[in-house]
């Protein structure tokens, strides 16, 4: 049978420690991982969740679900599950379109560094949480125990992705020379 993996971090485990001795490094590879990541995915303009994860599959050669879920107090606000042939993406459906955006981009930087996690969530508190949804679906959706670290690298990469995201390249005048332009059009090269 097959296993999911899921990622979300447990509401009575904050996900441990975070080795803050291993943290300039977690940042640079963070850094370094959505460089190449928007090098080989560059961001649609203008900025479309929806898009982007169109072409995350395309490139991936895998589907994406996005699934909204109700959200109560207590409960994840987002949760990824890699299942045998697609991969699930759950975000909270009653919160702000910015909101929802950084929860999915929060999970998919789960996905993209395979972080992995213990599953907890029975079928019947699946299905009370997602009742339009077959439980077995979600049963192990929406709980998970994650290290500290995985949840302070997911965070990273979503912040970093959705600053890149909902920035516009800046401006670069017809004819503009020197250094300041050049740096200019490169930015806006790298960002699409």
């Amino acid at each position: 049978m097959f296993a999911p993996r899921c990622t979300r971090l447990a509401p009575a485990d904050r996900g441990g420690p975070i080795d803050e001795h291993g943290l300039p490094a977690l940042r640079h590879r963070a850094r370094e991982r959505v460089r190449a990541l928007l090098a080989a995915v560059p961001l649609p303009r203008p900025w479309s969740m929806n898009a982007w994860v169109d072409a995350l599959e395309a490139w991936r050669g895998r589907e994406i679900d996005l699934v909204p879920i109700a959200y109560r107090p207590g409960q994840p606000s987002g949760a990824w599950q890699a299942r045998p042939d697609y991969d699930l993406i759950a975000y909270t459906e009653h919160t702000s379109a910015l909101h929802q955006d950084h929860i999915i981009a929060h999970e998919l930087a789960h996905m993209l560094c395979a972080h992995t996690g213990t599953c907890l969530l029975s079928e019947a508190e699946a299905a009370e949480l997602a009742p339009d949804l077959a439980p077995r679906a979600l049963s192990h959706l929406l709980t998970r125990v994650t290290t500290g670290t995985d949840e302070y690298e997911a965070e990273l990469i979503a912040v970093l992705l959705l600053s890149a995201a909902t920035s516009e390249p800046p401006a670069v005048q017809p004819g503009a020379s020197g250094r300041a332009a050049d740096q200019a059009r490169r930015l806006a090269a790298l960002l699409g």
